[in-house]
């Protein structure tokens, strides 16, 4: 339960991390949002892409 909730809170973090940043940094919150959404997507894409290939590669 403990991991659980952890896990969720870790979750969480970057969201509110934005949230927080924005209204100190000062641009719109929704050019923050945009850009940092943008960022995730090219991240997570990366990640998934070095993953399937050293799958590829293991398998062989």
């Amino acid at each position: 339960m403990l991991k659980d909730m952890a896990a969720e809170g870790a979750k969480a973090a970057p969201p509110v991390t934005m949230v927080t940043m924005a209204h100190m940094i000062g641009p719109a919150l929704s050019v923050v949002l945009t850009t940092v959404t943008i960022l995730y997507v090219v991240l997570q894409s990366a990640w998934l892409l070095w993953r399937w290939r050293r799958e590829a590669r293991d398998s062989k």
